[in-house]
C-alpha cells in the first residue's frame, strides 16, 4: 500500500499572485503558519494526554514541513507534512503526530472562520505567529483555506488577521510601504542608530538605522525625502506604536527628488482647474482622481522625470510615459478607478486596456511591464 502524504495548501488570491508567483516577502508566511499549527498540535497532544504536563522532546521537530511545489491560482504553495522527521524524533508516534496535525490544521481553519468550541484563546505563541502569518497581505489579498472537513473554504485577509489579533490583545503587526521627511539622525552608541522620518500617514515614527549607514547615507540627507519598507505595530485604530522590523529604507536620490517635486507642483495645477478650463468645455479634476495620481507619484517617484502629466475634460488625469521603446498611458479616473494602455514605439505590439479597482493591483502590473520591457 502506498504511502499517504500529508499536504496543506495555502491558496493566496491577488494580482501579485497570477501566474503562481509568491512574492519573496510573503515567504515567512510559510514558517508562520508552521508555528501556529505546531501551537494547536501542541493544545491537541495535551488533550489526548492529560496524565502530561508538557509534549515529549522532539515534538517540534516532528511536525517538520516541506515546500514541494507552487501551483498556479492565483498562486497555491503546498507544504507536506515530513514522516520521516517525526519518526525519527518522536518513534513510534508517526500515525498518532499526522492526526494531531489534521485536527490541529482544522482547529487553524475554525479560528480563521470565527468559530468557538474546540479552539483555545490565543496565546503568545499563537499571537507570535498571527503576526507573521499575512503580515504582507495587502488591500484585496486573500489566504484562502480549505477545511478537509465539513467547513467549506475560509478567508484571511488584512482586515480578518487584525480582528484576530487585535482580539487578543491591543496591537498587531503589519508590513507597510511609505515615504517622507528625514528630520532627525541619533546615534547613542556605535552599536545602535535611530533615524526620524515625518509621514502623512503615521506622523513622525523612529527607525533603526545601523550607525555606519547613518554616518554614510543619511547624516547629511536632513529634509530630503526617505523611502521605506517596515513591519511596524499598530494598535486596533490603526495608530503607530513602532518599527519591528526594517526591510529596506533609503534616501531618495536629489534628481528623483527634483522630478519628484515637478510631479507634484503639476498636479498641483491641474487641481486649481475650474470648470469651463478647455474653451469653455472641461470638468473639475475630481478629488479622488488627483488623490490616487498623488499616491502613484509617491509609490513609484523615480520614473518621474519621464511622466507628462494632463487633464482630461472629463475631470481625471492621465499620465503619458515612454520607457524601454515602450509609450504607456495611464488614467486615474473619475470615479477612482485606474486604466493603463500602451503601443509599442517602433513596432506592432499593443497593451491592451486593463482596468484596476486600487494602486496596488496597478503598481504590481506597472513593476510587470516596467521589468519585462527592460
Amino acid at each position: 500500500m502506498p504511502e499517504q502524504h500529508t499536504i496543506f495548501s495555502l491558496h493566496y488570491i491577488g494580482t501579485r499572485f497570477r501566474n503562481a508567483r509568491l512574492p519573496v516577502e510573503v515567504l515567512s508566511d510559510l514558517p508562520a503558519f508552521r508555528d501556529l499549527l505546531v501551537s494547536y498540535a501542541k493544545d491537541e497532544w495535551r488533550r489526548r494526554h492529560s496524565d502530561r504536563a508538557r509534549v515529549p522532546k522532539g515534538f517540534d521537530k516532528s511536525l517538520s514541513f516541506d515546500l514541494i511545489t507552487i501551483e498556479d491560482g492565483s498562486a497555491i504553495p503546498k507544504l507536506e507534512w515530513n514522516r520521516n522527521s517525526a519518526q525519527v524524533n518522536l518513534p513510534g508516534f508517526a500515525d498518532e503526530i499526522e492526526e494531531i496535525v489534521e485536527v490541529a490544521y482544522e482547529d487553524v481553519v475554525s479560528l480563521i472562520d470565527g468559530q468557538s468550541g474546540r479552539v483555545t484563546a490565543l496565546n503568545a505563541e499563537k499571537i507570535r505567529a498571527l503576526n507573521r502569518f499575512g503580515a504582507g497581505l495587502r488591500d484585496n489579498e486573500t489566504i484562502e483555506l480549505a477545511s478537509r472537513k465539513s467547513m467549506g473554504v475560509v478567508h484571511l485577509d488584512a482586515v480578518r488577521r487584525k480582528q484576530l489579533i487585535t482580539g487578543a490583545r491591543e496591537t498587531y503587526l503589519t508590513r507597510v510601504e511609505g515615504a517622507g521627511e528625514l528630520i532627525g539622525t541619533y546615534v547613542p552608541s556605535e552599536y545602535q542608530g535611530t533615524i526620524v522620518v515625518r509621514t502623512v500617514a503615521y506622523g513622525n515614527i523612529s527607525i533603526p538605522v545601523d550607525p555606519l549607514q547613518i554616518y554614510e547615507e543619511f547624516a547629511n540627507e536632513l529634509n530630503n525625502d526617505v523611502q521605506f519598507e517596515l513591519l511596524v505595530e499598530l494598535d486596533s485604530q490603526d495608530r503607530f506604536r513602532g518599527v519591528a522590523d526594517v526591510f529596506d529604507v533609503q534616501v531618495v536620490f536629489d534628481e528623483v527628488r527634483a522630478a519628484f517635486v515637478k510631479c507634484s507642483q503639476r498636479v498641483a495645477e491641474i487641481g486649481a482647474l475650474a470648470n469651463g478650463w478647455h474653451d469653455g468645455n472641461g470638468n473639475r479634476i475630481v478629488d479622488a482622481s488627483l488623490a490616487l495620481t498623488r499616491s502613484f507619484l509617491q509609490a513609484r517617484p523615480q520614473y518621474c522625470s519621464v511622466y507628462r502629466i494632463y487633464p482630461t475634460e472629463a475631470g481625471a488625469v492621465l499620465i503619458d510615459f515612454e520607457i524601454n521603446g515602450w509609450d504607456y498611458s495611464l488614467e486615474f479616473t473619475v470615479d477612482g478607478g485606474i486604466e493603463m494602455y500602451g503601443i509599442q514605439v517602433s513596432g506592432d505590439s499593443e497593451m491592451e486596456p486593463l482596468k484596476f479597482t486600487n494602486l496596488d493591483a496597478l503598481l504590481v502590473e506597472f513593476d510587470s511591464r516596467v521589468s519585462a520591457d527592460g
